[in-house]
């Protein structure tokens, strides 16, 4: 009884085809069984749970906050800061530019004052010169035509007498003599005079270092000469000191305005602060204590939570509310990625035990026959697994199973599926174990394990390799493909059956076929001829045939290699949607 669980030797190191070293590493990697350690078949293509591609080590993510950032070092002015200085430099531009305004506009409305002042006094000079000259031209004609000079004199000196803006008056002939002067009479009558223009005419000039305006009104007397000239000095002092007192009244209404602008300034300036102060604070307040509840989150406090912020705006209150939000959400993913780290411990200790139990990838020889299998699960752990034994010294089992789904659960399932596998062939003599028995109490050991909620698909064989006799039944699975190398012809091995674990009842037949010479028999799962291109066409079984045939002169583990590399091919660019297991049996005995 004890030859009935004993495992076959593996074949020699330098039996193994050379084509195994251009294998990805997901399907290289494993421990080498020698007495009692075993190899994993069970390779990933794909780690979704973050374990390591061909080993069992698990990915815990960091939990540790980790050394917080040193804020201290973060240069730069502080909000409230920031809206005191942009506050106060706004008020002085505003209150700089209305004082300049009203500066400007004080200093024009004075300006205006005096030009019209100005003007009019002018034009009251003007008028006043006129009539004065127009009256002592008319009153200076006949005593001109009478050489009665010292009459002119008398008038002369009486409307300066009597008008103290008329600083002088002076009569001339046409020859521009002077006739008379209020300022006297001239010792000489005919002393040169300037050349004046018998003209109606106003000139400005000086007299006595003050500025003048000189009114000329011409005299028509009858002279064959021509005519005569009164020329009058209009002093221009009054206007000169209203000019003056309309500037000082300037200069004091624009000093008072700018003091009274700085005055309104500063106060502006001072209120402004106090209510950008107040405010600041009301707003950055909330703000330094989000702050500090941030950092206590970075330093690990999950139980961190901001305060609600009063007559802070409707912005720091949402950002209160969403902190605290993103706080209870950060606490529920760190105990998803601990319950995750939990997950994937469990999963790791799955799939090595699951790694324990599946035979190694390197090729056995018993006898005749070389075997070579293969398990690539699309998960970490997956649903497919094979097995295979020896009964006795001519007998040796090969099975093969696909869990429906894959995962955690369906890796569980076929564990237990390859221990029941195992325990099935040690309950009856070797020579009473066939196919049908083998398959039968698989059955229910998955009936009984999975309780209906698990299904599976399986083909066992139990070959006698001193004559190529195989007798071998299935349960729903994919007949394996028979290519002998001799003749180039390609069949199949079709066994049917349900699935396994639907019922304890379930019944199954075996059925017999002989193996020739050359013959090599290759037993797969569906997710090998159920892999997709990029179009999603199937890999299907008519490429698989064509593939097996392409490399059957290569060594089991080689073909097994290439069928595997085939698929990956097909599907380049594809996640792998299911586990897929090849193992490959090759029956060649000596000629």
């Amino acid at each position: 009884m004890s030859s009935t669980n004993t495992r076959l030797k593996s074949a020699p190191a330098s039996d193994e085809s050379p084509d195994d070293a251009a294998l990805p590493p997901s399907e290289r990697t494993g421990t080498q069984e020698v007495t009692g350690a075993r190899e994993s078949t069970a390779t990933r293509l794909t780690g979704p749970l973050g374990l390591a591609e061909g080993g069992t080590r698990t990915l815990i993510a960091p939990l540790e906050a980790g050394e917080l950032p040193n804020v201290a070092q973060i240069k730069g002015l502080r909000l409230d800061q920031i809206l005191l200085l942009t506050t106060g430099v706004l008020v002085v531009l505003i209150v700089g530019l209305l004082a300049a305004l009203s500066v400007a506009s004080t200093k024009s409305q004075f300006e205006e004052t005096a030009l019209v002042s100005k003007d009019r006094i002018q034009e009251q000079a003007r008028e006043l010169g006129q009539t004065v000259g127009q009256t002592i031209a008319l009153t200076s004609a006949t005593n001109l035509r009478d050489n009665n000079y010292a009459f002119l004199e008398e008038v002369a000196g009486s409307i300066v007498k009597t008008n103290p803006n008329i600083l002088r008056v002076q009569i001339f002939d046409p020859d521009g003599v002077r006739m008379a002067d209020s300022e006297g009479a001239s010792e000489d009558k005919e002393d040169a005079a300037p050349v004046r223009r018998a003209e109606r005419r106003l000139v400005s000039a000086f007299y006595r270092g003050q500025p003048i305006s000189e009114i000329q009104e011409p005299i028509d007397y009858g002279s064959s000469s021509g005519k005569g000239l009164v020329v009058i000095s209009y002093s221009l002092g009054g206007l000169q000191k209203q000019l003056a007192s309309l500037e000082q009244d300037k200069r004091a209404t624009v000093r008072a305005t700018t003091l009274r602008m700085l005055g309104l300034g500063l106060g502006f300036v001072v209120l402004a602060g106090v209510l950008v102060a107040y405010q600041s604070r009301r707003i950055t307040r909330p703000l330094g204590m989000l702050t500090g509840k941030v950092m206590q989150l970075a330093a690990g406090n999950l139980s961190a939570r901001a305060g609600t912020a009063q007559g802070a705006g409707r912005e720091v209150v949402t950002l209160g509310v969403v902190f605290n939000h993103m706080a209870e959400r950060i606490k529920v993913l760190l105990e998803d990625v601990r319950a995750k780290a939990q997950l994937e411990r469990e999963v790791s200790l799955a799939r090595t035990v699951q790694e324990t139990l599946l035979p190694g990838r390197e090729g056995v020889q018993v006898g005749p026959l070389r075997i070579a299998g293969l398990v690539v699960t699309a998960d970490a752990c997956g649903g497919d697994w094979w097995f295979r034994a020896a009964l006795d010294d001519r007998r040796i089992v090969i099975g093969i199973g696909d869990v429906t789904g894959h995962g955690l659960s369906t890796s569980l399932v076929a564990t237990s599926a390859t221990s029941g596998f195992a325990s099935a062939m040690t309950l009856r003599e070797p020579s009473q174990v066939n196919a049908q028995m083998l398959i039968t109490a698989l059955n229910v050991t998955l009936a009984n394990v999975g309780r209906g909620e698990h299904q599976m698909s399986s083909a066992l064989a139990v070959i006698d390799v001193s004559n190529g006799y195989i007798d071998y039944a299935a349960g729903a699975h994919p007949s394996p493909l028979v290519f002998n190398k001799r003749s180039g012809q390609i069949a199949s091995l079709p066994a049917r059956g349900p699935l396994l674990g639907a019922s304890v009842e379930s019944q199954f037949t075996s059925r017999q076929a002989q193996l020739r010479p050359g013959d090599v028999v290759v037993w797969y799962t569906d997710g090998l001829t159920e892999a997709r291109d990029n179009a999603g066409k199937l890999y299907g079984t008519q490429r698989l045939a064509a593939a097996v045939q392409a490399h059957a002169h290569l060594s089991a583990e080689a073909l097994r290699d290439a069928v595997l590399a085939d698929a990956r091919a097909f599907s380049a660019g594809q996640p792998q949607r299911d586990d897929i297991t090849v193992v490959v049996a090759e029956f060649s005995p000596a000629a």
